[in-house]
């Protein structure tokens, strides 16, 4: 969703000015003093309160460093942001200028063949950054309820979009939020690149979602997520091949997707860093077979095995391992490609589920408070689907990816972070080979 810059800027200017009046208020005095407001550093309880509804996820705004709150806590407000410049270069191929990638290191964008005269490609790019909003009433009580907004930039286009806005309230929570199929803790570690291991599962959906509280390690979650195959910026997910023998047999305009999607996982965890997960999700997907002139349904289902082991305060392993039937909008280097439901051999009319499966594997080293290392790869495949994608735009063409990533942080303040990195990408298809890039780059990410 598009957001102009003065209604942006506006709204936050406003929230900032309410909040510095009350802050001015609450210094000439008043017999309620716990109602008073005030504009202070964040405490490391009022962190501890907003880290408890903030989105977990590799580029997340951190928590921010001023709020504007109440003295007894009961009410806080926090905006906060980032500013990442990135400076790189594409090595093998020009993976930079491909649509939808751009600093997105986009695996199933690589072009295959890579093209002379185009195996390389230099780029600064400053518009990579986003700002949040995050409000808390009833701070610390059973009744506590947060509303979360994040807009910004995605490294193509300097558009501004939304990225996330959603309310908890009593372990519930309502909105455009990562999908409960996605385990942000076990995905991957932190990158430079805005993308991330291409065999993640990823997704950003309208969701309603209940996680419960922890019981001696134990929680469970559940949510139903809106049956659409779009994504949150409009861009059409779903489509797929309709024609057989030459001819249209399906037709998905015609069929409303009634059905939501059903994610829902279980997580014993023996410490924050030392945990394991199952997770599973139910689809449904509508067409219309136009052979038999009629609405058929057909389940796409998914699980996932995810989880990380510390075994010392320095070192942090992640993994996940993700396996199903039409899960493509989940998978974050299949999500796009139009291979996730094709028409079923020998039955014109009929459509079949694409098998699929995602695979993360990471390290995190914290040499100290301000240096970390962290090492990851990945892989994303799919089966079935060949003779499809051989009818397809080569750009669609997908058999398989493999990503690679090291990189390095250094917190020079509090407020600013250097980083650099090197990423390795293949993709493979079907019938016209593969191809590689390579890329090395460096950003400056300024939080406020």
């Amino acid at each position: 969703m598009r957001l102009s810059y003065a209604l942006i800027v506006t709204s936050l200017l406003t929230a900032m000015t309410t909040g510095t009046m009350y802050a001015d208020d609450s210094i000439a005095g008043g017999d309620d003093h716990s109602n008073k407001i005030e504009f202070k550093r964040t405490s490391p309880e009022v962190a501890s309160i907003l880290k408890h509804s903030r989105p977990v996820e590799a580029k997340s705004v951190p928590v921010p460093r001023f709020v504007v709150k109440s003295a007894n806590n009961n009410f806080i407000m926090a905006i906060g942001g980032t500013i990442t410049p990135i400076l790189g270069y594409d090595i093998g191929n020009n993976l930079y200028k491909q649509d939808n990638a751009g600093i997105s290191f986009v695996t199933s964008a690589i072009p295959v063949p890579a093209q002379k005269g185009k195996k390389g490609d230099f780029y600064i790019n400053p518009i990579n950054g986003s700002v949040d909003l995050q409000i808390v009433g009833l701070a610390n009580t059973k009744n506590e309820i947060t509303g979360y907004i994040k807009v910004g930039t995605n490294g193509i286009s300097s558009d501004i979009v939304l990225q996330r806005a959603y309310v908890t309230w009593r372990n519930f929570t309502a909105g455009m939020k990562l999908t409960l199929m996605q385990d942000a803790y076990a995905c991957q570690p932190p990158t430079i690149d805005p993308e991330g291991p291409s065999g993640c599962v990823s997704n950003v959906a309208y969701e309603i979602g209940y996680t419960s509280p922890s019981y001696k390690g134990f929680r469970y979650a559940v949510a139903i997520d809106m049956p659409t195959y779009y994504s949150s910026n409009g861009v059409y997910r779903g489509k797929d091949f309709p024609v057989y023998d030459g001819q249209q047999v399906t037709d998905y305009g015609d069929a409303e997707q009634l059905i939501p999607d059903v994610p829902a996982w279980v997580e014993y965890s023996f410490s924050q860093w030392n945990r394991i997960r199952f997770t599973g999700i139910l689809r449904n997907f509508a067409y219309r077979d136009l052979v038999a002139n009629k609405t058929r349904h057909m389940a796409g289902w998914g699980v996932m095995l995810s989880g990380n082991a510390s075994p010392s305060n320095k070192l942090i392993f992640y993994y996940q391992l993700a396996y199903g039937h039409g899960i493509g909008n989940y998978l974050q280097d299949i999500a796009g490609k139009p291979i996730s439901f094709v028409p079923k051999d020998g039955d014109p009319g009929r459509m079949s589920a694409s098998p699929m499966m995602g695979a993360n594997i990471g390290v995190t080293y914290n040499v100290n408070s301000r240096l970390q290392f962290n090492a990851m790869f990945s892989e994303s495949r799919i089966w079935n689907v060949g003779e499809y994608c051989n009818a397809l735009d080569e750009s669609q063409n997908y058999k398989y990816a493999l990503y690679g990533a090291v990189n390095c942080f250094y917190n020079i303040t509090p407020y600013l972070q250097w980083g650099i990195e090197y990423l390795w990408g293949r993709r493979q298809t079907w019938n016209i080979g593969g191809a590689n890039d390579s890329r090395i780059q460096t950003q400056i990410a300024f939080s406020f």
